[in-house]
């Protein structure tokens, strides 16, 4: 997955063994009942063989990497200097104006 930017699907397995690919994005939430139980955005349900801590562990780490790379693929340095300040345009220049 390296240079490939970041990951787009989970791969997750269902209970008959076939692979699937899930947009994290659009999982609403998950229940363990016992079997792994996937409730989508769209209404949809998926029991999958991994369980809710494997699955919680996945997102954690697709998260994380999507969290490195910038849209274009490259990984992101560490951030630095100031945050970026939160305001209308105007109220900005107000403060420039006024140092």
């Amino acid at each position: 997955m390296a240079g490939d930017g970041p990951p787009r699907m989970l791969k997750l397995t269902r209970l008959n063994h076939h692979t699937i690919a899930i947009n994290p994005d659009h999982i609403s939430w998950v229940e363990a009942t016992p079997d792994t139980t996937l409730f989508l955005i769209n209404g949809e349900k998926l029991m999958v063989r991994e369980t809710l801590d494997e699955l919680i562990q996945t997102v954690l780490e697709y998260r994380r990497l999507v969290r490195m790379v910038d849209p274009a693929g490259v990984p992101l340095g560490p951030i630095e200097g100031d945050p970026p300040r939160v305001g209308r345009p105007a109220d900005l220049q107000r403060r420039r104006d006024e140092r």
